[in-house]
């Protein structure tokens, strides 16, 4: 019912809205691409390129667009393979849908939104345990591991 609270939950259903984004595993020589995003004094959070889905826009279509602006790459086949529910407070809440792809040129790789991340790195999946960004933390609890794409399986957490 509208202005009820959900069982369980402190967050206001009349006037919540759950944002959706989308977040790329951009793949290059069995790393993956990992941005270091400015959170706090001099702090950062390990993030994956992404961002929002604008209106009229297909979650591929975002996933490219935000890809390219925050990192200058280009993408080859966008594979879907999970969705997250990331629940950062009562009125902060989105769904992060998430594509796994190889980059066609490693070369063009820039910071192009400095304001927001400090740097872009390779990293080796597995090393990925630490000073994670929400989304990425519930989507790395899910089992996912890249490289796998001949795998029908899509990771979830709710």
């Amino acid at each position: 019912m509208a202005g009820d609270t959900r069982r369980g939950s402190n967050i206001d259903t009349k006037n919540a809205a759950v944002a959706c984004g989308v977040a790329v595993v951009v793949t290059h020589r069995q790393k993956v691409l990992c941005g270091k995003r400015k959170s706090g004094e001099n702090g950062f959070r390990w993030q994956l390129p992404g961002g929002w889905i604008d209106t009229g826009e297909s979650p591929e279509q975002a996933a490219r667009r935000e890809v390219c602006e925050e990192t200058g790459l280009q993408l080859q086949e966008l594979r879907f393979v999970g969705i997250t529910n990331n629940i950062f407070a009562a009125h902060k809440h989105s769904l992060s849908l998430y594509f796994e792809a190889e980059c066609a040129d490693v070369r063009s790789l820039i910071v192009r939104e400095d304001s927001k991340c400090i740097a872009w790195q390779w990293r080796n999946w597995a090393d990925l345990t630490e000073n994670l960004y929400l989304p990425l933390r519930l989507f790395k609890k899910t089992g996912y591991q890249p490289f796998f794409s001949g795998q029908q399986q899509a990771y979830v957490s709710f």
